[in-house]
């Protein structure tokens, strides 16, 4: 039905994707899943006066939390912050900036690292 050259061919390419081609898709399959397994389920990083929050790493969503949704301030008093008129800024560094000392509840706050800023 079909020339011998065809067939030969066909189990030439056959053979090549048996010996090549299934160890690369298996090998692919295998990352990906292992990579899905592994991911980790929560990542919360600490950047400047906002906490970004990943919920899964399905979800894809980024939460941004400030300092003044995590005290709770209220539109008044956050026009007065220096950390809400400078967002890109640490809030402890945005009360550098503005000619203000460091408070004391700044150094127990999880948004102060001054290490990091450092280096």
């Amino acid at each position: 039905m079909f020339p011998q050259d065809f067939i030969d061919t066909f189990v030439i390419f056959f053979m090549f994707f048996l010996r090549i081609g299934v160890p690369i898709i298996l090998t692919l399959a295998f990352g990906y899943w292992l990579e899905k397994k592994l991911a980790p389920q929560e990542e919360i990083r600490k950047r400047g006066n906002e906490l970004t929050i990943r919920p899964t790493a399905r979800a894809g969503k980024i939460i941004k939390i400030h300092c003044w949704d995590i005290k709770r301030c209220d539109f008044a008093r956050r026009a007065q912050c220096a950390a809400f008129q400078h967002p890109e800024l640490p809030c402890w560094l945005a009360l550098q900036a503005e000619g203000d000392r460091v408070r004391e509840e700044c150094f127990t706050c999880a948004f102060y690292k001054p290490e990091t800023m450092a280096a």
